[in-house]
């Protein structure tokens, strides 16, 4: 079972408890994101204490990945399904970043401003471009997934309680033992069906905590004899980027 949880020195903390995991370990993906993986019924406020304890090793081991992490290259005609990049080169002495939402049939605006001189090829300028694109794309995942999550269930007969969006990179989505539904902003590089899937996916953890024969049996059912061939399809994308 997975979950994630916003920890404000750190950011995203990712926690998976596994009945295979015999103690706590702790590790930082390429990204920088963490992942703590833990005994099943280990107590929460350990899980915290023992992060808390590690918060210098994280840190120092993030500030590394990051330094050795190379966004892959933006130019300014990138689009997103409802926001065009657009990069200005200014006087002011350091990179900003702003996002103008849509506006009736008109597309929004993620807005990159950098100092003049500098190369919107260069490392801080375009970890800054992707910076602004995450924010279009996360803009756009709380506008369409909660509505869309609503229409699937209503159509599926299952019923869940709530719908988040996070930044995950490791996972397309998740659904907690209380029925909640985290989903990834990435999801906003899919197309529709794919986006469809996954929601099926977790609504169906709803009823099927585990991804046993009953599971799938419903998910198959769910996309009308697709599963199979939805799931290989959504393998060709990755959550990171």
């Amino acid at each position: 079972m997975e979950s994630t949880f916003n920890h404000p020195v750190v950011g995203e903390v990712t926690v998976v408890r596994s009945n295979r995991a015999r103690r706590v370990s702790l590790s930082v993906r390429p990204d920088g994101s963490v992942r703590l993986s833990i005994p099943f019924y280990y107590p929460v406020r350990e899980v915290l204490c023992f992060l808390e304890a590690k918060l210098p090793w994280v840190t120092a081991t993030q500030n590394r990945v990051r330094a050795r992490y190379k966004p892959h290259p933006i130019a300014e005609l990138y689009e997103t399904r409802q926001h065009v990049l657009q990069l200005l080169s200014h006087t002011c002495g350091r990179i900003m970043v702003s996002l103008v939402p849509p506006k009736n049939e008109v597309k929004g605006i993620i807005r990159v401003k950098y100092p003049e001189g500098d190369n919107p090829s260069g490392l801080e300028v375009q970890r800054a471009i992707h910076e602004g694109i995450e924010r279009a794309w996360r803009a756009e995942a709380k506008s369409l997934l909660p509505v869309r999550v609503a229409c699937l269930a209503q159509e599926c007969g299952l019923k869940y309680r709530s719908v988040t969006v996070r930044n995950s990179k490791s996972r397309w989505g998740s659904c907690s033992a209380h029925d909640d539904i985290s989903l990834s902003l990435h999801l906003m590089r899919l197309p529709d069906h794919l986006i469809d899937y996954v929601i099926i996916h977790e609504l169906c953890h709803t009823v099927h905590r585990n991804h046993g024969a009953g599971f799938y049996a419903l998910l198959d059912r769910l996309t009308d004899g697709n599963a199979i061939a939805l799931r290989n399809e959504l393998k060709q994308f990755s959550p990171r980027w």
